[in-house]
């Protein structure tokens, strides 16, 4: 094997822990996962779907309807 290849599976294996690990963390705590704003677990915005409709948009993204 290669030294690049040997590098590719630790970084590979490392990465994969970080995932495991954090998983396992969500699973233990029992916390939902959510997004800043909505997500999956649902919960408050900063801001009203008003306030986010005259946010500034960078340019090539959309803006909330």
């Amino acid at each position: 094997m290669t030294q690049l290849m040997i590098l590719t599976l630790v970084v590979f294996g490392v990465m994969a822990s970080v995932v495991a690990a954090m998983a396992i963390g969500v699973m233990f705590t029992g916390r939902e996962i959510k997004g800043s704003c909505g997500g999956v677990g649902g919960g408050d915005c900063a801001c009203s779907r008003g306030e986010r409709a005259g946010c500034d948009v960078p340019d090539g993204a959309e803006k909330s309807p």
